[in-house]
């Protein structure tokens, strides 16, 4: 199954996103729709002590809210048990040959561009042993603004992401009345939808 196709595990409807310990964890909570069924669910993510760091200059920390006097949201979260949720993600074989085997790391990038929406950039390898990266955008209320708008093309256009492949739920005319963003991977053929 294509990653863009219903039954696709990345094909999803994002219900909520939430931060706790002073932005230190966060929960993502969404819908994953397999043979017309959506399945619940939450993936837990903490902050990594490591930052990295979008690679595009128009994300400006002066717009960033701040969880500190000095510290702004501006961080890279790793998912616990990503391999659960995600069953393409790439598991490293043991050392010297052993059985158990241990899954690569999904990371999540985000950026805060206001108290309402957010931008969002995601590395994980895939199966084939392939790094993959997605971009989404996320806003709360019916759309996203002209200018997130605009920064969400250019990030995604920055990873390789054919333009033409965005789509914007609330122009499609899906009823949709909850949060939602798109996350779009760099590979040619893969749209990760969280509506």
């Amino acid at each position: 199954v294509s990653v863009t196709q219903e039954n696709s595990q990345f094909r999803m409807l994002m219900r909520e996103v939430k931060f706790f310990k002073n932005y230190t964890l966060m929960s993502m909570t969404f819908y994953v729709r397999r043979n017309g069924k959506c399945q619940l669910h939450t993936v837990w993510a903490d902050k990594s002590p490591i930052k990295f760091c979008f690679t595009i200059s128009y994300f400006d920390n002066l717009k960033c809210i701040k969880n500190s006097e000095t510290e702004f949201i501006v961080g890279t979260w790793v998912l616990r048990d990503a391999h659960l949720h995600f069953s393409q993600i790439y598991s490293y074989p043991q050392f010297e040959g052993g059985r158990i085997r241990r899954p690569s790391k999904f990371y999540v990038l985000l950026h805060f561009v206001s108290n309402t929406t957010i931008l969002f950039k995601a590395n994980f390898i895939n199966d084939f042993g392939t790094l993959r990266w997605l971009t989404a955008a996320l806003a709360t209320g019916t759309n996203i603004t002209e200018e997130m708008w605009k920064d969400y093309v250019k990030l995604t256009h920055y990873y390789e992401i054919p333009i033409r492949n965005i789509k914007n739920v609330y122009e499609a005319g899906k009823p949709v009345s909850i949060n939602w963003t798109e996350i779009r991977t760099n590979h040619k053929d893969s749209c990760f939808h969280l509506m």
